[in-house]
């Protein structure tokens, strides 16, 4: 018989654990090279570490207990929650993850409408014109914002012409329009997380503190992403979440920035480590706050 190893989780989100009360049976999902997912009850939940920040649905060891969970571990490895003992238990391999020395977080965003928020537009102009950042959809930001900004109708590339549709999308009342502009966005682009989903989220972090979504745009992706398989797994978690203000924590960090005045330098520190998660991820969620906030702008005219 497999010795028992146990791990102790260092910070949970606050509400797993609840969660995993009531669907206790799951099995490991994928692995990478900082963590794993699991699925339990039909939701992805990440075990590993907080290099790309705390997440939603995050479970957060030290490195070295990652490590050694990945090298015991693998998909689709059978896992069960046993509340009497606090512990996932990894069936195959005898691993438990002990969540009792824990400290449970939550990344919730209250809601805080002000007009404070688009003074910092400079700032992410600045992190993202100024490096010449490209999203993973291939739009060169710079060139976007100098259009935007000098308010050309002669928008450069077709990518360009659905950003400015998603931003009109934000309030539109046309229900064929804004469903069309959020399937042409879901799942596309590359990766775990693809760039459109990425767009989406940074969008709806501004929505957290501004109000700028009508409820038919967040009706609308609810309602796919409830009932379709549009993009990936792990994107999917990532709005849900997103719909419900719940953000990682290198989102969340930006957007108590811009809730409160003069706190640029402390704004500008966090997108630029935005910037740095993932291969492109960190980029798109940025350019998502950034046109949320221009949205925002005009908005308020």
């Amino acid at each position: 018989m497999l010795k028992t190893q146990t791990m102790y989780a260092e910070e949970y989100e606050r509400n797993i654990p609840l969660f995993l009360i009531e669907n206790p049976i799951g099995s490991v999902h994928s692995l990478f090279q900082n963590g794993l997912n699991i699925r339990m009850g039909g939701r992805l939940f990440f075990i590993g570490t907080d290099k790309n920040g705390k997440l939603p649905f995050g479970i957060h060891l030290q490195k070295d207990a990652i490590q050694r969970l990945l090298s015991s571990i693998q998909a689709p490895a059978a896992v069960h929650w046993d509340n009497d003992s606090k512990e996932l238990i990894f069936e195959d391999s005898n691993i438990r993850v002990n969540f009792q020395k824990g400290t449970p977080f939550s990344n919730i965003v209250p809601f805080t409408k002000n007009d404070r928020s688009t003074q910092y537009l400079d700032t992410f102009i600045k992190a993202l014109a100024m490096e010449g950042e490209q999203t993973g959809l291939d739009l060169d930001i710079e060139q976007f914002l100098l259009e935007y900004l000098r308010l050309q109708k002669e928008k450069y590339a077709a990518s360009a012409n659905e950003v400015y549709r998603l931003m009109d999308a934000l309030s539109s009342h046309d229900s064929s329009e804004v469903d069309r502009v959020l399937r042409y966005f879901l799942g596309r682009g590359r990766g775990l997380t693809p760039s459109g989903d990425d767009h989406l989220v940074g969008l709806l972090a501004i929505h957290t503190i501004s109000g700028i979504c009508s409820p038919l745009f967040l009706q609308t992706i609810q309602d796919i992403l409830l009932n379709e398989s549009v993009t990936t797994d792990i994107g999917r978690e990532y709005l849900l979440y997103a719909l419900k203000g719940e953000f990682s924590s290198t989102i969340v960090n930006i957007l108590n920035c811009l809730a409160e005045r003069d706190r640029q330098e402390e704004a500008e520190k966090h997108v630029l480590h935005l910037l740095t998660v993932g291969h492109s991820s960190g980029i798109d969620t940025a350019f998502g706050l950034l046109i949320g906030l221009l949205t925002m702008k005009n908005w308020r005219k």
